[in-house]
């Protein structure tokens, strides 16, 4: 409960928390901070998987990148 409102709070400030691996997002280098590589078949390659830190906007522009996994298969 409260870190809902406490987003909520920032959020009408212009502050906003994104998680690309829910999305299912292709990586991109100005959003996100690759941290590791994994072959999977049937995943499309630079396709973020997995989260392990979420990432952050403040009025569009990155505060902290979000912390992901990505396919590389080949």
């Amino acid at each position: 409960m409260t870190s809902t409102i406490l987003l909520q709070t920032l959020k009408k400030h212009g502050l906003e928390r994104f998680d690309p691996s829910v999305e299912g997002e292709k990586f991109d280098p100005n959003l996100h901070e690759a941290l590791f590589q994994t072959p999977m078949p049937g995943k499309e390659d630079g396709t973020v998987f997995h989260t392990q830190q979420t990432g952050f906007l403040l009025n569009g522009r990155v505060v902290r990148a979000a912390k992901v996994g990505v396919v590389k298969n080949a």
